[in-house]
């Protein structure tokens, strides 16, 4: 299969919300290293939605309560992923990091991580399946390194594994 790529470019607005947000971060966090896209690229779906196999992934740092949480003391961050088998009952997953305020999260967890809302569109026939597993990230990495270059090609592999046409993606 082939894929076709539209891109989008950044207006000058967004670079500089994006630019304005890198100096802070650098303010707070040493160790950084800026890796970007230029560009965002997008794929037309080849499927109808109601074909479609969906999988959910956050870097919001949500996992099961009964995991070993991320590693929130780190000052480099924590490039580890937890899975989530998606039969999972939302009421037994948990929020663990500290760089976003997610008290409401905490008290619904499809905030963050919409499993049950998922289940609904299958329910309703919108999205054909919910992929089998959900594998999640804290997005503190100040450097992104192992994200890019292991943890990310292993969740890509673990996706296309699973079947998924489609992946929707959360930030905490």
């Amino acid at each position: 299969m082939t894929s076709e790529y539209t891109t989008w470019d950044f207006t000058t607005e967004e670079c500089q919300k994006f630019e304005t947000w890198i100096e802070r971060i650098n303010h707070i966090h040493t160790g950084n290293a800026d890796l970007r896209n230029k560009e965002i690229y997008l794929t037309v779906p080849e499927k109808d939605l109601s074909e479609c196999t969906v999988g959910l992934f956050t870097t919001g740092g949500v996992h099961l309560k009964s995991d070993t949480p991320f590693d929130i003391d780190n000052e480099h961050g924590d490039p580890s992923y937890r899975a989530i088998d998606m039969s999972t009952n939302s009421t037994d997953l948990m929020i663990t990091h500290t760089h976003y305020n997610h008290v409401e999260a905490d008290k619904d967890v499809n905030c963050i991580f919409p499993i049950d809302r998922l289940r609904e569109l299958k329910d309703q026939g919108i999205i054909g399946n919910i992929a089998p597993y959900s594998y999640n990230i804290m997005g503190f990495n100040p450097d992104p390194s192992d994200l890019i270059n292991k943890t990310a090609p292993t969740l890509a592999k673990k996706y296309s594994e699973d079947g998924v046409d489609l992946l929707f993606m959360t930030c905490g």
